[in-house]
């Protein structure tokens, strides 16, 4: 269960790339059954010159809870300037990283869309799952060449993490609660474009014979993990949705610090693949240059490095990066199929 080592040298390293399992238990059992292998065959690595490189980097405004506006930009400049660093190793001190102003994710996808053109070599993108799946399906040329690693409980640290529904113990005064328990209650959402946040929630009801829409009593979008878990909280909603961590980050905020007592864990979802880092340019050697650069910065089993430690402050972890195949993030295809819902439907702009 779990990672399979599949041992590639690129750059001069080595380390292994991502697969993802079907079978089993524990958090990469179920969901994540597509995918698995980054590519073994590696381009060549980009010659060091004075050739001037640009490169921009692109993020979305709810990458976390945690922080957000000049905080969070403050923090993906600072995680950009080790990149640079990084890329600048493997192809030359010209290498210059733009970080752009944060995106939403459907002005994110449209600005990563077009392949780079004139000076410009690469765009890189810190995309949430489901956005990266809707934009490699229409640009294939579009690649993952990263995953964040997550680390959930006593688990070991992997390429996946989970969606969880939720309630106020007062909700249902039972012990464990099921899904089921679910129909006809009021719940919150956060944003529509959002793996965890809605999308494998919304299925998760619908495998418990729940519609999203007609088996509640309400659904709301709060606009965020941390919003929703403070309706739930507060008595606004009766049930919420969310990612693995979103209990405890709300009990890290003022005025919640009693969240884990107050709220109660309804049902994990399977194993979502974890937020990547997707790249989009003509030259594959740039691209395998950038997932190492990326590896380099944030290195599995590494956790007090500068760059796991940045991108914690982020991404909420510090276990590091892994190559991760673009066919592992087709899983959530199926979620939207069941649920009729179309790529305009997940990523068009209310």
């Amino acid at each position: 269960m779990g990672t399979e080592a599949v041992m590639g040298t690129t750059s001069g390293s080595s380390y292994p790339s991502s697969t993802i399992e079907a079978a089993g238990s524990g958090r990469r059992a179920g969901g994540a059954t597509a995918v698995a292998e980054a590519d073994p065959v590696r381009a060549p690595a980009v010659a060091r010159s004075s050739q001037t490189r640009h490169l921009t980097l692109s993020y979305y405004p709810w990458i976390t809870q945690s922080i957000s506006g000049a905080p969070l930009h403050r923090a993906i400049l600072d995680f950009a300037d080790l990149l640079q660093s990084e890329l600048r190793r493997g192809m030359g001190e010209a290498t210059h990283l733009k970080p752009l102003d944060a995106m939403e994710i459907p002005d994110q996808l449209a600005q990563i869309k077009d392949m780079p053109a004139n000076e410009l070599t690469c765009k890189i993108a810190l995309l949430n799952p489901l956005g990266f799946a809707l934009i490699n399906k229409q640009v294939p040329a579009i690649e993952s060449v990263a995953v964040i690693r997550r680390k959930i409980g006593a688990d070991p640290a992997g390429p996946t993490y989970k969606a969880q529904l939720y309630a106020h113990r007062k909700t249902f005064l039972t012990i464990n609660p099921e899904v089921k328990l679910v129909r006809g209650r009021s719940m919150g959402f956060g944003s529509r474009q959002s793996t965890s946040n809605f999308l494998v929630p919304a299925a998760m009801l619908l495998d418990a014979g729940i519609h999203p829409l007609n088996g509640l009593s309400r659904s709301e979008f709060t606009g965020g993990h941390d919003k929703a878990a403070a309706a739930v909280y507060e008595g606004r909603v009766e049930v919420g949705a969310g990612h693995d961590g979103v209990i405890i980050d709300l009990a890290g905020k003022p005025g919640y610090s009693d969240a884990e007592q107050v709220l109660q864990r309804i049902a994990w979802s399977d194993a979502i693949p974890s937020d990547p880092v997707a790249v989009h340019t003509a030259d594959p050697a740039v691209r395998d240059q950038v997932r190492d650069a990326l590896i380099r910065v944030a290195k599995p089993g590494e956790s007090t490095s500068a760059g796991n430690q940045v991108v914690k402050r982020f991404w909420g972890t510090q276990e590091g990066f892994e190559p991760i195949a673009s066919s592992a993030y087709a899983v959530l295809f199926r979620h939207m199929e069941r649920l009729s819902l179309s790529a305009n439907d997940m990523i068009g702009k209310v």
